[in-house]
């Protein structure tokens, strides 16, 4: 009896580019392996809970380490790549406390999208297949690394695109990859509320501002 010929199908971290080898458990709970267990080790988990204008925000980490890193080679190099890498680590936990919420990212400045060709929260989210509707506009002003905290705190010219059915009586999650002053979330919790949300929250990538938040443990 001749035996099969079994063959492995091979993945690579998209991080490091090293192959993932994958433990049984891994293998049993991931459909597509993103990461290699180094750079998952790497992942700096630093999940806290605050209010900020009158909602709940989650963060996951601190701005520093492995995420910083790929977060400028994503969107000031264009590495589209990375995109699945950023929520992986955190998935189950995101999907436990935002279960039943559609995620709205906050928006980018046009230009700054179309020179990087893509728009960086969006492939956040469709990467790690999180229901997102894309509502928010961003129609004036500079790269929030450009301004000074006095010039942060000032409008940002953020609008709403349309589709008010896709917000009235929905939960909503805000989400962006940093939060410094807040303002660009004021913003767009404000535009968000006035077309009548269920229930909105916020779920920030890494948190650079220093308020203090409560740990989750």
């Amino acid at each position: 009896m001749k035996s099969k010929n079994i063959t492995r199908e091979s993945h690579f971290c998209k991080s490091c580019f090293k192959e993932i080898r994958l433990t049984p458990i891994r293998s049993f709970i991931e459909r597509e392996p993103i990461l290699c267990d180094d750079c998952l080790s790497s992942v700096i988990k630093e999940l806290a809970s605050e209010e900020m204008f009158g909602i709940k925000v989650i963060s996951l980490s601190r701005y520093d380490g492995i995420i910083k890193r790929w977060l400028f080679s994503y969107k000031e190099l264009g590495d589209i790549e990375l995109a699945p890498c950023f929520l992986f680590p955190f998935l189950p936990i995101i999907r436990l406390f935002f279960k039943r919420y559609v995620f709205v990212p906050l928006p980018s400045l046009k230009e700054r999208s179309q020179k990087r060709g893509f728009i960086h929260l969006n492939e956040m989210l469709k990467a790690s297949g999180l229901p997102f509707i894309d509502v928010l506009e961003k129609n004036k002003g500079q790269e929030q690394k450009e301004l000074s905290v006095d010039e942060r705190l000032k409008k940002k010219g953020i609008e709403f695109s349309g589709r008010e059915e896709q917000i009235k009586g929905k939960n909503i999650v805000l989400f962006d990859d940093v939060v410094t002053t807040g303002s660009t979330l004021k913003e767009s919790l404000d535009v968000i509320n006035s077309h009548n949300p269920k229930h909105v929250k916020a779920l920030i990538l890494m948190n650079n501002h220093d308020s203090p938040a409560k740990r989750i443990k």
